[in-house]
């Protein structure tokens, strides 16, 4: 992987790889440390489908809320509706050898969230998604994927549709969407899922 004006904290983290394995539920994805010591992309769609095990693992309430246009409702929803909707993040240009041919990758150091953050940008058009952020907590003992966020653009019929996707592990997820069609306004809707009890009232 390149690293941009990151060698010392990129050589701490491959130092932390080597030496530390990660200890996750069987049937998680590959882990961060592994994929990072294997000079190749981070498996995105991986991590998504490990926390999609995880939520079906447990039988708690998973709580939708929308909003369009300002317009507030949120309804508990069943696991076929949720896996439904999480599909949206499983997006074919995130398949291994897709996304190497042609997206690109650097990464750096948040200073404020002390996170690592890996950016994805399309090298050109080649689908609807053009951009991934994966953000990283660096630790001494297990790397973890705190988030992962996207950006994808396309049309239906005469529809512009301008989607931001982000996916909070272990807690929820949100897509917002801003419709536009050829002739009127546009319209802006909003689908968060949540699964950790403690958010609901967020």
């Amino acid at each position: 992987m390149k690293r941009i004006n990151l060698l010392i904290p990129a050589l701490i983290l491959l130092a932390v790889a080597c030496k530390h394995k990660p200890q996750q539920p069987a049937g998680d994805a590959q882990s961060t440390q592994d994929s990072l010591n294997a000079s190749t992309y981070l498996p995105i769609a991986d991590f998504i489908k490990g926390d999609i095990n995880r939520v079906d693992s447990f039988a708690g309430g998973i709580l939708k809320k929308g909003n369009i246009n300002g317009k507030k409702d949120s309804a508990y929803i069943q696991p076929a509706e949720f896996h439904k909707l999480a599909s949206q993040f499983l997006m074919p240009e995130l398949d291994s050898t897709s996304f190497h041919e042609h997206f690109k990758e650097h990464s750096l150091m948040d200073e404020t969230t002390q996170m690592l953050n890996f950016i994805y940008t399309a090298k050109e058009p080649a689908g609807s998604l053009y951009s991934v952020m994966v953000y990283l907590q660096p630790s001494l003992q297990t790397d973890q994927v705190n988030r992962i966020y996207m950006e994808r653009s396309f049309k239906s019929g005469d529809t512009t549709i301008e989607q931001k996707l982000t996916w909070k592990l272990q807690e929820y997820f949100y897509v917002v969407t801003v419709r536009q069609p050829k002739n009127g306004p546009a319209v802006t809707s909003m689908e968060k899922v949540i699964w950790d009890p403690q958010l609901f009232a967020d």
